[in-house]
């Protein structure tokens, strides 16, 4: 029997205060499970397995979105749930809605395809989607290898009026070496009206190898970050985060509040309190290290901050999917 480990470990509140929580399980990558907590995550029972549209297909790369607007005919709210959902010849970014909270879903869209999963340069796969309500629109961010000038680059689509007229395909970061692979968007909104995407930066050493420096960019339009510089994530002791990045924003702090980015390879989470200018501070959490480990303020005590991971890259042993709520605010004033 293959072992359990997990990964892309992702959660969203919802209106009625009940939590819900997804992965991805590479022991079963023929469905994604949604788990419901009704006490603010301290203990689960599953709600709903979703597999895919297409019969054989493996959904993996989970990302959860409730969008509280009225969406063609989803009057007043809906939970959607994207996958990257995968079979021996394609993988495919398809949208999954439900109308009463997660406790059933039915596919909606298909946004993206590309060819089967194959991360060598050359190959055309799409990856990781990442969804945002905006300006009443919903954008579906994700990993695009299927520009022949491009090894890799970060997409989106955009759709208005419902869940299934999806737009072009627009360039969010492009480099202009074919060999760079940006990777891993995520997005979140600031108070002066910007956002703040970020990004996996994977380049090449002259030996070959891949490193995969945190960099992110900025911008008052979530549809152009094209037109923006992409900056790397400094922190100021020196420490390097490395690999699928995770961003949120907290209200502590003042008004321009606390931007925090985790890491793959780090206990650690990032802070920057100058809405994204000048150097990071690096703050220690009890939350263990995980592949694209989700970081997430609760909508019930924003003093806090949500940790959801599960193992690391490339764990060969069992893993959990943990979910650690740490004292922002407490370590924050620690480590000034």
């Amino acid at each position: 029997m293959r072992f359990r480990c997990f990964s892309y470990a992702r959660t969203e509140s919802l209106p009625d205060g009940s939590l819900l929580a997804t992965w991805q399980d590479f022991s079963t990558t023929d469905m994604i499970s949604i788990y419901r907590s009704l006490d603010n995550g301290f203990s689960w029972f599953t709600w709903y397995n979703v597999t895919s549209d297409k019969p054989g297909r493996r959904v993996v790369q989970p990302h959860l979105l409730y969008v509280n607007e009225t969406f063609g005919d989803y009057q007043g709210g809906a939970l959607l749930l994207a996958v990257n959902a995968m079979d021996n010849s394609s993988t495919n970014i398809e949208i999954y809605a439900s109308r009463n909270l997660g406790e059933t879903f039915d596919f909606v869209s298909h946004v993206a395809s590309g060819g089967r999963a194959n991360t060598t340069n050359g190959a055309t796969p799409v990856w990781e989607p990442f969804l945002m309500l905006y300006d009443h629109k919903v954008i579906c961010y994700y990993s695009d290898q299927r520009d022949p000038e491009h090894g890799q680059k970060l997409s989106h689509q955009t759709t208005k009026e419902d869940f299934d007229s999806w737009g072009p395909t627009i360039d969010d970061v492009a480099m202009q070496n074919y060999t760079d692979r940006p990777g891993m968007t995520t997005v979140a909104k600031l108070p002066n009206g910007k956002f703040i995407l970020t990004f996996e930066y994977a380049q090449v050493d002259p030996h070959g190898t891949y490193h995969y420096p945190i960099y992110y960019k900025v911008s008052s339009d979530p549809e152009n970050f094209a037109s923006e510089s992409a900056r790397r994530l400094v922190v100021d002791t020196g420490t390097q985060p490395n690999g699928g990045p995770y961003v949120t924003w907290s209200p502590l702090g003042g008004t321009d509040g606390i931007i925090v980015v985790s890491d793959s390879d780090s206990n650690a989470v990032f802070v920057n309190m100058n809405l994204g200018e000048g150097n990071w501070t690096e703050v220690r959490t009890t939350a263990g290290r995980a592949y694209s480990r989700e970081v997430r303020i609760p909508d019930k005590d924003t003093t806090k901050l949500r940790i959801a991971g599960g193992a690391e890259y490339g764990q060969d042993t069992p893993s959990q999917i943990l979910l650690t709520v740490m004292d922002l605010q407490k370590a924050l004033e620690i480590s000034a």
